[in-house]
């Protein structure tokens, strides 16, 4: 006795099949666990993003961020280039740092950014702010310049090993500094 199939039949199991496939794959799909989910998408390694914008509101003064590119590496999100600025209210000035590279930690919440270059504008006067690293801790009233702090403009230069600076903009020198006046002022 032969057993003659047609295409059509065929067509119908394999259908039949890949439908029986694709339910399986779903019903697994909606047993997993969230978290679980949630704990292999924060430690997937390789996540770029690029283009990164964010603006917030502290005590009336306006931060912006602009990241080009961060790569997410567990829980270290490495950043390419980050540039800050600080509006302050009531036209009292501005704020620019650039920094070259940097690191976030969702962990400890603490960012790290490297090579900083900056400048500070108030009071009718502009200072230029150059630093090896900057470091913050999310809840954290004070950036701290572990590794040195120099303020300088076309009349002083100010240096100092570790520095911190609140957000008010005082400057805490916690092992002292050297300032070298570049232009006698007059008498």
């Amino acid at each position: 006795m032969k057993i003659k199939i047609s295409a059509t039949a065929i067509f119908i199991v394999m259908l039949f099949i890949g439908l029986v496939v694709l339910v399986d794959f779903a019903r697994r799909d909606m047993k997993l666990d969230v978290d679980l989910l949630r704990e292999s998408l924060q430690n997937m390694p390789g996540m770029v993003m690029e283009n990164i914008q964010m603006s917030r509101e502290f005590s009336g003064d306006i931060w912006s961020v602009n990241v080009p590119m961060l790569q997410q590496d567990g829980s270290l999100i490495r950043l390419k280039s980050v540039d800050i600025t600080r509006t302050m209210s009531g036209d009292k000035g501005e704020w620019y740092f650039f920094g070259n590279e940097g690191v976030f930690s969702s962990d400890t919440k603490e960012v790290s950014i490297n090579r900083l270059l900056g400048t500070i504008e108030g009071a009718g006067r502009t200072w230029n702010v150059e630093s090896k690293r900057l470091d913050w801790k999310d809840g954290s009233n004070a950036v701290v310049f572990p590794e040195g702090l120099t303020i300088y403009d076309s009349e002083f230069m100010l240096q100092t090993p570790q520095a911190s600076v609140d957000r008010s903009g005082v400057v805490l020198f916690q092992r002292g500094g050297v300032i070298k006046w570049i232009k006698p002022s007059e008498f």
